[in-house]
């Protein structure tokens, strides 16, 4: 976290390249191809303490950092929540018969008003909803490309 509690959206990474920025140079990232995409406003990758490791936005799009953390925290929190509750489905089927499971979770997508969030393991996208074909086609956009 930055000094002022705010979650920081722009690092250096191992190799010394900023993440996270429009700025820069011609350097293209798998996230480049994703905000080209219709309705989508930022894509990006959790880090492992699950803070925006790095993202790309569309061109005019205007980030507001105090809701991009928001969003972050977002994410977390739901990605608790499902882990949690397929923890508890998990341990109730398995006490019977039933060896199926719930976890790991690994994608989901809340879509409410004029936005979608989807997360698909360690990324995520946040669209307009009107501008998107289906949710199948983000969730699809989303899991293109994943190493």
């Amino acid at each position: 976290m930055a000094d002022d509690g705010s979650a920081p959206f722009t690092r250096q990474t191992a190799s010394g390249t900023s993440c996270g920025s429009q700025e820069g140079g011609p350097e293209m990232s798998e996230f480049d191809e994703l905000v080209a995409s219709p309705g989508v406003l930022m894509a990006g990758r959790f880090g492992p303490d699950g803070r925006v490791a790095e993202h790309k936005t569309a061109g005019l799009y205007i980030e507001n950092p105090a809701l991009t953390g928001i969003a972050q925290w977002f994410c977390a929190a739901v990605n608790t929540m499902f882990g949690s509750m397929a923890y508890a489905v998990d341990t109730l089927n398995q006490s019977g018969f039933n060896q199926t499971s719930w976890l790991p979770v690994r994608s989901w997508t809340y879509s409410g008003g004029d936005y979608v969030i989807a997360v698909h393991g360690d990324r995520f996208l946040i669209a307009e909803r009107a501008k998107l074909g289906s949710l199948d086609d983000l969730n699809q956009l989303l899991r293109a490309g994943q190493p």
